[in-house]
């Protein structure tokens, strides 16, 4: 007679630990998800992004709260609705995870333990810190997202893309995102640079089980079309100005070229002066486009300076006294 296989006691999940899934028709994998999920995380908390299929109910009947968008609006935008209510439960950390099971939730506690110590602000989850059976495409084109990502944001990962996230609720109280689509881990870096969080990577495991849903280089593109408009929104001078700068005194050159070749035979240069004319405007236009972003971006950064000055002198409640 065959010998019953051992029970497996599942570990007892970290108080304060909260798990944040997005997900859009993953009714084949949500529900082992959230199963696994539920060990390390003592709250699972599932955005169904406008499914079309059972991925919110799999979900609750895998024990998980499911908030429901109405339409299909990103993983940003689920991920924000996702964290928004995890920090209403005033968590220790709080875990960001796909739902296509290509991460593996028992990694939870190697993530959020540095965070649980006060060590560090965010940990990412690196693939490639790992031995994992990555495909050869895939590694390219992750190395081209790496180099983009790492030299515009100023903060260097070995794995800019990883959906396996760690943060604390102060590192999520200052990341909002604006990217729609699969870019946000992108965008992710940014906010991270700028806000002087502490992050760490730490190794993990990745599965493929599934071809992508999406046309891999079409991604591809879109995530770089994002990181040059956070550039461009970072460093307007430099992206704007400074070649407009430039394309306006390529069109100077030419129009002086036209000038001094009519005035010494009486021909005009049309293509020569169509070009000054065109390279002279386009310069311009990006001159002042540079300096008008730069000028709303110090404006901005001025504005929530006296914000957050101000809501610092706001009396706390534990300041406050009862009449």
């Amino acid at each position: 007679m065959r010998e019953p296989l051992p029970r497996i006691t599942p570990p007892q999940p970290l108080e304060g630990v909260i798990a944040v899934i997005p997900a859009f028709n993953e009714e084949r994998f949500i529900a082992s998800v959230v199963h696994k999920a539920r060990w390390s995380a003592e709250r699972v908390i599932v955005v169904d992004d406008g499914s079309s299929d059972l991925t919110g109910l799999l979900a609750e009947a895998a024990g998980a709260e499911v908030i429901y968008l109405e339409s299909n609006q990103g993983k940003a935008k689920a991920l924000s609705a996702g964290f928004r209510r995890a920090l209403s439960y005033a968590p220790k950390a709080v875990v960001m995870l796909d739902g296509d099971a290509q991460h593996e939730p028992s990694e939870i506690p190697s993530l959020v333990g540095p965070i649980l110590e006060g060590r560090v602000d965010v940990v990412v989850g690196s693939r490639f810190l790992k031995s994992n059976p990555i495909p050869f495409w895939r590694r390219i084109g992750q190395w081209g997202l790496n180099l983009a990502t790492n030299h515009t944001s100023g903060l260097r990962l070995t794995d800019t893309q990883s959906g396996f996230r760690a943060f604390s609720p102060t590192a999520l109280q200052q990341l909002h995102f604006e990217s729609p689509g699969l870019s946000l881990e992108s965008e992710m870096q940014f906010h991270l640079k700028a806000a002087s969080l502490k992050v760490l990577e730490v190794p993990i495991g990745v599965r493929y089980d599934d071809p992508p849903k999406r046309n891999p280089f079409a991604q591809g593109f879109r995530i770089l079309e994002t990181i040059v408009g956070l550039v461009t929104r970072k460093h307007p001078l430099l992206i704007l100005t400074f070649p407009g700068a430039l394309l306006t005194l390529l069109g100077v050159y030419f129009g002086v070229e036209v000038l001094i070749r009519f005035h010494h035979t009486g021909a005009l240069l049309i293509g020569s002066a169509f070009l000054s004319v065109l390279l002279g405007f386009s310069g311009l236009l990006l001159g002042i486009s540079g300096a008008i972003l730069h000028s709303l971006q110090t404006l901005s950064s001025l504005l929530q300076a006296e914000l957050r000055k101000e809501l610092s002198r706001l009396p706390t409640k534990s300041n406050q006294h009862e009449p």
